[in-house]
């Protein structure tokens, strides 16, 4: 049986209560965002991020239809042209930047970083997302800009339609970077690299490769009992998964694979509007097994001297802790998808301090104009995967083009997660 560690206990807790924290933060922004706007000096919307007249701030600036604050002027933070020479001068005349992070490498980054643009500090912090929001947003709320850059996922959505469109974070869109990155990941956020919930399997109990190909297997009989997983109630990044089924041409794309496997047309129940639903619905009824930690999964599936092992989705990190621990953890790639990415993307803070050193971190961390990965590196492991097309992802890794990842879309998880866990919960 998996021993929790302190750690694992601290992240089980913490993702717990960023559900709820995501259930509250739309309410307790709308109540603050005009007070934090006026009396802190915040980024100048003067929309509501969720309403129909709220413009994306690097589209409504290109397009010269932003009204800048006083922040942004100086800042220059719709600039894309810049070169690190530049801003390294700006930077050094500003001499520190200060980083939120959800990853412990992030010390590893900020040295390099100094060695690299001596005359600039760096002041990293190593933040668990929920204690990461909290904190920036009270920061923010009460006028204090301790974050210049914030390194973290989003998930659902919330990041871009709660801090983008308000204008408290800011999407920082250098073009000789962006460049080489595909526009899908660049629309909505500054991207570093991409991460996925994906299947694995047992390798030493299914030698010949995956006992399972279609996402629809999952619900069949033999694996009643044998699928393990993140209740997507208790795990956000697992209700942004569920809910990525349910939405865009995902569900088309279930049913085609239905009729390709069975060679009939699938059949909606009751209440699922969609193949997405009806999907969800059959895998509930499946009676999967939940667990509390992508580690407990990964450990079930991969340990070796197993005779009939369960399959289970887990985060594909994993895939290189199988040397340390002996594991024989070997990824699936499913048809017709394997969910949604989760995208490593970098902010920069409305109002902060040393705009200029927080760009030129920024781009230090996204491998620089030519792809320098003495600050990438520590990110490029196995189980994640560079967006930019001139960084080769870590040796062992399935070139991510050849993966079946469906895109991420901020506003279709944002205005349907909370709608599809109701879903699941409903199913018992």
């Amino acid at each position: 049986m998996h021993t929790f560690t302190r750690n694992e206990e601290r992240k089980l807790k913490e993702e717990k209560q960023m559900l709820q924290h995501k259930r509250t933060l739309a309410g307790i922004l709308a109540a603050t965002m005009m007070f934090s706007l006026t009396a802190c000096g915040g980024g100048g919307a003067t929309t509501d991020p969720g309403s129909d007249a709220a413009q994306d701030p690097n589209e409504a600036a290109a397009a010269g239809t932003l009204q800048l604050s006083e922040w942004e002027e100086s800042s220059g933070i719709f600039n894309t042209d810049e070169t690190d020479e530049e801003l390294y001068e700006k930077a050094k005349e500003e001499g520190k930047v200060t980083i939120y992070s959800i990853s412990s490498r992030i010390t590893k980054v900020a040295n390099a970083f100094m060695e690299k643009y001596p005359g600039v500090e760096v002041e990293p912090f190593d933040i668990s997302t929920n204690e990461l929001l909290e904190k920036v947003t009270r920061e923010y709320d009460a006028g204090q800009h301790v974050a210049d850059v914030v390194h973290i996922k989003d998930q659902d959505g919330t990041l871009y339609n709660e801090y983008i469109l308000p204008r408290k974070f800011y999407n920082y869109k250098p073009a000789d970077i962006l460049s080489h990155i595909d526009e899908k990941y660049t629309k909505t956020q500054t991207p570093m690299y991409v991460e996925l919930t994906q299947l694995f399997y047992n390798s030493e109990a299914y030698p010949d490769g995956s006992p399972v190909t279609n996402i629809w297997q999952l619900t069949e009989p033999d694996w009643k009992g044998r699928v393990m997983m993140q209740n997507p109630l208790d795990n956000l990044a697992w209700g942004s998964c569920i809910t990525g089924f349910c939405v865009g041409d995902v569900p088309d794309q279930l049913a085609a694979s239905y009729k390709e496997l069975y060679g009939k047309d699938l059949e909606l129940s009751e209440g699922c509007e969609n193949a997405g639903y009806e999907f969800l619905k059959r895998l509930h009824d499946n009676e999967p097994i939940f667990t509390s930690s992508s580690d407990e999964i990964a450990e079930s599936v991969g340990t070796k001297g197993q005779t009939n092992p369960p399959v289970g989705f887990c985060a594909s990190s994993k895939l290189r802790k199988n040397e340390d621990n002996g594991w024989c953890l070997a990824p699936v790639n499913l048809e017709p998808t394997t969910g949604i990415p989760a995208i490593n993307t970098l902010y920069v803070v409305g109002e902060c301090e040393h705009p200029n050193a927080a760009k030129l971190f920024i781009r230090f961390m996204m491998g620089g104009v030519d792809g320098d990965v003495s600050g990438y590196k520590y990110f490029n492991t196995l189980g994640g995967w560079p967006v930019r097309d001139d960084i080769e992802p870590a040796e062992g890794s399935t070139p991510y083009s050849e993966l079946h990842v469906s895109d991420f879309n901020v506003t279709d998880i944002y205005e349907n997660i909370n709608p599809v866990r109701d879903f699941w919960t409903l199913l018992g």
